[in-house]
């Protein structure tokens, strides 16, 4: 299934595809069968806080891709993990950032937001966000070194992200990613989608282990 963000832009194509379980030869087929029929760059993600531009046929280790030219779609794919595409509709620029405690953490939404102004000149307050489905606090119990992560990096900015359930601390993901993401300058942040670990509908990491499929999450100018 495929669920559109918030946004009716011409010429913008993204979405969020539900339960893809496979890349298989590459993604563009799956794209084609959902209505998107462009060529997409994936990076290799690796749980930290690089963004880059986009270079069609090349698969970059980082998570987090920008693009600004037409007929090139940026993707990252997620089990439990946020989507999060950026877009700035006057210039036509748009990423896509796959973002994980680790990641949260390290601050890769405020470098994406950094990257954008630096490589293509948009300020913060032209982005626009949105957050696809990704584990909530109900979920997603994590261990004392993780809250201490956050509060490392950024004091108490995600206080009402967190939680506690039996002595153990919950993180919503998402209510973490509004608040690092308003704090960065973006204004607009939209949220689609409900928990993947309670969804079935969703590959879950933390509810079906390692062997899980992948969603697909993507944004670009046709």
């Amino acid at each position: 299934m495929l669920r559109h963000a918030p946004w009716d832009v011409a010429g913008l194509r993204h979405g969020f595809l539900d339960g893809a379980e496979s890349a298989g030869e590459g993604w563009e087929p799956v794209l084609a069968a959902a209505g998107a029929p462009l060529p997409i760059v994936v990076p290799r993600q690796v749980h930290g806080a690089r963004v880059v531009n986009a270079v069609a046929g090349e698969e970059a280790r980082a998570d987090g891709l920008a693009v600004a030219r037409s007929g090139l779609l940026v993707g990252v794919v997620t089990a439990d993990c946020m989507p999060v595409l950026l877009v700035d509709r006057r210039r036509r620029i748009a990423a896509a950032v796959h973002a994980g405690w680790r990641g949260a953490a390290a601050g890769v939404l405020e470098t994406a937001v950094e990257h954008l102004r630096e490589s293509f000149g948009t300020p913060a307050a032209d982005l626009e966000a949105v957050i696809g489905p990704a584990i909530t606090g109900s979920c997603y119990e994590v261990g004392p070194e993780v809250l201490d992560s956050f509060r490392a990096r950024s004091g108490a900015l995600t206080a009402t992200a967190w939680s506690e359930r039996d002595g153990r601390p919950h993180l919503d993901l998402r209510d973490a990613a509004r608040l690092l993401l308003g704090a960065a300058g973006v204004a607009s942040v939209h949220t689609v989608g409900p928990c993947t670990a309670c969804d079935r509908r969703y590959n879950s990491y933390r509810r079906d282990g390692a062997g899980t499929g992948r969603q697909l999450s993507f944004v670009g100018w046709e």
